[in-house]
């Protein structure tokens, strides 16, 4: 990633997930009351998450979608479904066996991020406290992915050598080669 100010955005996407995160588990204990900052970053994690999602940007029609939070969205889309792909195994553990089930998840997370605190009926009340934990799972996940990605995802920078790189294995295996 060379673009610098693309690169300060996803850092912010990165933080903003991950206190939206945070707050998803405050929720899912009822008796704390979340704060204005965490609001706004549940808020805006939701909108990013139905911009990131292809699925969700299909139904969704009625918000138009900012050129920015769009070029932010294209730049995680692979990161998002990458971490939905990881986290399958406790998916499947949480009931989602099928693309249905994944689909009415993530549609009601998305309106719980978008409607914190709202009413019965709306947003968080179509969450169970474990699916809670879960999207709040999902969004760590694809925050500290985000960070990968923004790190060049951890390949070797230009002015690193082989010998830096070089690790030795934990096998028994002696190198070809001595560096």
């Amino acid at each position: 990633m060379e673009d610098l100010s693309l690169v300060a955005e996803l850092f912010k996407t990165s933080s903003t997930l991950a206190r939206a995160a945070v707050s998803l588990e405050k929720m899912a204990s009822e008796e704390k009351q979340i704060e204005p900052v965490e609001k706004e970053s549940l808020i805006w994690s939701g909108e990013f998450l139905y911009a990131v999602d292809w699925n969700a940007l299909n139904q969704r029609v009625q918000k138009p979608i900012g050129g920015g939070l769009t070029l932010q969205a294209t730049s995680v889309r692979p990161t998002f479904y990458s971490c939905l792909f990881r986290l399958g195994p406790q998916l499947r553990e949480a009931g989602m066996d099928d693309e249905e089930d994944l689909k009415s998840f993530l549609k009601n997370l998305y309106k719980t991020l978008t409607s914190p605190g709202a009413a019965p009926g709306r947003g968080n009340k179509k969450l169970t406290p474990n699916q809670f934990k879960l999207g709040a799972l999902l969004l760590r996940e694809i925050a500290e992915s985000i960070l990968v990605q923004i790190n060049n995802n951890g390949l070797p920078q230009p002015t690193t050598t082989l010998k830096d790189e070089w690790k030795p294995t934990g096998n028994e295996l002696t190198p070809v080669f001595a560096i």
